[in-house]
């Protein structure tokens, strides 16, 4: 398709893909993100194949957004990416932004967890956009992908806010066409408007008209956000992302993201209004569509939050009392709208007999002979949202306490803090986690005089989301060698008295070492490093198998928790536990656990 000197083409892309390439086409400089599904490979498209844009893995969330604000106000362009529990960690950040002057745009691309029945799935980002009176775009398709993308940095330099796109896992995964355009060249925005740019603890402080307020100096800073927003909701009434589709009068539907396209399935002869930015809505079209309708739906993945804001409108509008949320549902499909829509429509008969089965360590990964330390000494310990969440789960059983990101190392301190050191309650936290906020909790424990053992499972990358670098991992986008941070020097840069390093599949000198951690009358740190089995594809041994005739089948094994190990039904109908030889590496973990000595190589 030739349209003047402009050559199109369509590409087949998914959601990730397609935010990536608008970046491109927006004149993106500076991207700066964190790990975490279904969001990770914007950066990772983005890095690949516009190498214009400079990207980075910063060491959390929050940093990762002063980066990409640093970056708009000298000019350019900015991204931040992030999945929504990632943005509880940006947040402070976030508002320090919102209401402030915006010299390059600068978008917040955050993606909820809809629908994954492990995952963050009940968090909804569309929150931030009330709570910081910020705009939030939602993408249906790759196309809106792309294309809002676009929008929202034009957007965020022409009412001066920043911009949430908000995507999701289904948006973030789904392969749908988009239009190229072939001969873009790409040309990084800059913007250089406003010489300073503050919190809005200044706007606001002018608003509320406090004495003095009215100082030269100050209204040289000032920033009518409220203004801007209000500016923006009106203008979005004519904006062609927001799309009125008036058709029967029977039924209207009011709607964001994939439900658009689910809905638009099921019930075809309504009346819609797709909503590209949710986040001021267009009150006008609104009550267009309302009129147009004698019953008027709010179709929307994940909370209430639209159905909440018309309601605020004074328009009646139903939703959650028909398809009520979180944990009833996360996100729609076209038979729930069906169900409730079209009552006489066939039934769609869900897929029956498919196995429940609980998240199982790799073969051979750290954690597992971690988690087996600790439940073989009967030592409590609180574990961190890394590959050793997995050790929480009833069929490890290893520790008795995990919140968020970062944050077991303050746990530990905490509970030992409450209990006056009478029991040395560990933290275990993985390398990507120690990075991110753990160090922070680290230092806390020294100046405050902690007595506390950490764990800290080095495996030379984020392992739980695809294997991206961290501050001390060999490699990454911006990786140089002498720039490397090494996890033992920090410790013991910021006090720690008692720092031991040790291979885990030398099982003894593990034991040995954390057992001692545990009994010193100090604060200490047990290093356990083991480069990630399934990132850096380590060399396997000669793997393991079990003589029928000796086990006895008293299933400690499978309380390792390893991948290798199964449970299978034979003819008979009997029952074996067996090591896959396809899956084992080698590393002997099983047999330490084997009374029987039924575990040979």
């Amino acid at each position: 398709m030739e349209t003047g000197n402009d050559i199109a083409s369509m590409q087949m892309m998914n959601g990730n893909e397609a935010v990536a390439r608008g970046a491109f086409e927006a004149g993106v400089k500076v991207a700066a993100g964190y790990p975490g599904t279904p969001s990770t490979e914007v950066m990772e498209y983005t890095h690949q194949r516009y190498s214009d844009i400079y990207c980075e893995w910063a060491t959390n969330e929050k940093v990762a957004v002063e980066v990409a604000i640093g970056a708009s106000f000298a000019g350019y362009r900015s991204l931040a990416l992030m999945k929504t529990v990632g943005l509880h960690v940006a947040a402070d950040a976030l508002g320090g932004a919102a209401g402030s002057q915006i010299n390059g745009g600068l978008v917040l691309v955050v993606s909820d967890d809809v629908g994954r029945l492990a995952g963050d799935d009940y968090n909804d980002c569309r929150h931030y956009g009330n709570m910081f009176n910020i705009p939030v775009l939602e993408p249906s398709d790759s196309q809106d992908a792309k294309d809002l993308m676009v929008k929202a940095f034009e957007i965020s330099e022409e009412y001066s806010t920043p911009v949430i796109l908000k995507t999701t896992s289904v948006t973030c995964k789904t392969t749908s066409p988009v239009k190229i355009d072939e001969n873009y060249t790409y040309e990084a925005k800059c913007r250089d408007k406003y010489p300073v740019s503050f919190s809005k603890v200044i706007m606001t402080t002018m608003m509320m008209k406090a004495k003095g307020s009215e100082h030269p100096k100050l209204t040289k800073c000032f920033n009518d956000f409220p203004a801007h927003m209000k500016r923006l909701a009106e203008d979005s009434n004519d904006a062609g992302f927001n799309k009125l589709e008036l058709n029967g009068k029977k039924i209207g539907v009011i709607t964001a993201g994939t439900p658009y396209y689910y809905a638009k399935e099921v019930l075809p002869e309504a009346s819609f209004l797709k909503l590209g930015l949710v986040m001021p809505l267009p009150e006008r079209k609104i009550r267009e569509l309302a009129e147009h309708v004698d019953e008027l739906y709010v179709i929307e993945d994940g909370h209430d939050v639209i159905e909440k804001n018309i309601k605020d409108l004074g328009i009646s509008v139903i939703g959650k009392e028909l398809w009520p949320k979180f944990p009833v549902m996360t996100r729609f499909t076209p038979d729930i709208i069906e169900e409730k829509l079209v009552p006489d429509a066939p039934k769609r008969t869900p897929q029956e007999g498919v196995p429940f089965r609980l998240p199982v360590s790799c073969a051979g990964c750290s954690h597992l002979f971690v988690s087996n330390v600790l439940k073989k000494h009967k030592i409590k310990a609180a574990a961190d949202v890394t590959c050793g969440l997995i050790g929480c789960f009833p069929h490890m059983e290893s520790y008795s306490l995990q919140k968020c990101m970062g944050s077991s190392i303050s746990l530990a301190h905490g509970y030992n803090l409450a209990k006056e050191n009478k029991e040395n309650f560990v933290a275990m936290i993985g390398d990507g986690g120690f990075w991110a906020t753990g160090i922070n909790g680290l230092m806390n424990l020294i100046y405050n005089n902690g007595q506390s053992t950490v764990i800290i499972v080095d495996n030379n990358c984020l392992a739980m989301t695809g294997g991206q670098n961290v501050a001390s991992s060999e490699f990454g986008f911006n990786y140089k060698p002498e720039n490397k941070l090494e996890i033992a020097k920090v410790c013991e840069a910021v006090g720690v008295k008692d720092i031991t390093t040790v291979d885990p599949y030398d099982i003894g000198s593990l034991e040995e070492a954390i057992v001692n951690a545990v009994n010193a009358k100090t604060n200490s740190v047990v290093i356990v490093q083991k480069p990630c089995v399934t990132k850096f594809k380590l060399p396997k041994d000669t793997p393991s198998y079990i003589d029928q005739e000796q086990c006895v089948q008293c299933r400690k094994c499978i309380n390792v928790g390893c991948l290798a190990i199964e449970s299978k039904k034979a003819k008979d109908g009997s029952v074996k536990i067996v090591i896959n030889e396809d899956i084992c590496t080698g590393c002997r973990l099983c047999s330490t656990v084997c009374h029987k000595e039924a575990i040979k190589n």
